[in-house]
């Protein structure tokens, strides 16, 4: 075996992987900030409305072009998840967008980074059979945990990149955006039961926003201004950058890098959302935003580096680099929850 060509393939393969998994969580970041800026004059239902409609269409075109009409007795045989994940995608999608109108992205953003897999740690082993809990990921998740805490007073306190916001709206974009995080680590529980269910990915994609598509359209009709036409140039936006595209740039990522090279790059998304929402003339530069920002991330890094290093430790001799593509060990969902 040539060594240097081996050598040579891994690095080409690591670096088609990390532009697109960098580009995920600048596009991540870039829906956040672009999201909150335009709920300053548009409602956020009229922009879920239009943005997940379109989305729907284009996966379910694109699984029609595949694979034919939809095969109803694959629809049926998974009609439980499939009704499920409908209904987290829904929790997880609009629950984001009112946390934006609330809050600044980056809160909003590193919430959602850090709870989700703070949860999943914390629960797995009454989630999963024979899933085990580090001390590290423990005392990580206590840590971020925290950092999150002192995340909220800085909202309270009107110390935040939005400046003095009123109590009631500071209570509810953080209930959203729990919400968020609780709806996306339950989601990848979903997707991984499809997954192993031998569900394709392209019928998945097809039906998982019909509910949301529904909800927001309910929610539209009840506003007295809906504002659709000022809707129509964000919501193809935030269909684009925030769903369809994040979607595509992650699976390539996915391919060509381990999860802990993807992992570690997509937890950069809030220092993204930190940067670009300075651009945004509503918000203001705010010292504890950013090192709650910083804090978490690091944290998230300790623990991803950590749970991999315990995997590589117990994997029998010989078998620890070789490992099977990252798509095969882990579960991701186009808001970047992700799980081993």
């Amino acid at each position: 075996m040539n060594v240097k060509a081996v050598s040579a393939s891994a690095v080409t393969d690591l670096r088609r992987g990390i532009i697109p998994l960098v580009g995920y969580a600048v596009l991540t970041a870039a829906m956040d900030v672009y999201a909150g800026n335009r709920f300053e004059v548009i409602n956020p239902a009229s922009i879920a409305a239009v943005s997940f409609t379109l989305t729907m269409v284009f996966f379910a075109g694109l699984d029609w072009q595949r694979h034919g009409l939809p095969r109803r007795a694959t629809l049926l045989a998974h009609r439980g998840d499939l009704v499920a994940i409908n209904i987290t995608t829904a929790l997880t999608w609009m629950s984001t967008f009112y946390a934006l109108w609330y809050l600044e992205p980056a809160i909003v953003n590193v919430i959602g980074l850090a709870l989700g897999p703070m949860i999943m740690t914390l629960t797995g082993p009454l989630l999963r059979r024979h899933s085990t809990v580090m001390a590290t990921e423990v005392v990580v998740s206590v840590a971020i945990g925290v950092l999150l805490a002192a995340l909220m007073w800085t909202s309270f306190s009107g110390r935040s990149g939005l400046g003095d916001v009123p109590t009631r709206d500071a209570v509810l974009g953080l209930v959203f955006s729990f919400t968020c995080a609780v709806g996306s680590a339950v989601n990848i529980i979903y997707m991984k039961r499809l997954h192993d269910a031998g569900c394709a990915a392209d019928t998945v994609l097809a039906t998982r926003f019909v509910l949301m598509s529904a909800v927001a359209w309910v929610l539209v009709a009840l506003e007295d201004q809906p504002g659709l036409a000022a809707a129509l140039l964000p919501g193809a936006i935030v269909a684009v950058i925030g769903v369809g595209l994040p979607i595509y740039v992650l699976q390539v990522g996915i391919r060509y890098t381990e999860p802990i090279t993807t992992s570690l790059l997509i937890s950069l998304s809030p220092l993204f959302a930190f940067a670009m929402q300075l651009a945004d003339g509503r918000l203001r530069f705010s010292l504890y935003t950013l090192t709650g920002v910083v804090g978490v991330v690091v944290l998230v890094a300790v623990g991803v580096v950590a749970r991999r290093g315990t995997a590589a430790a117990s994997a029998p001799p010989g078998t620890a680099d070789r490992s099977a593509p990252p798509h095969e060990h882990r579960t991701d969902d186009e808001r970047g929850g992700a799980t081993p």
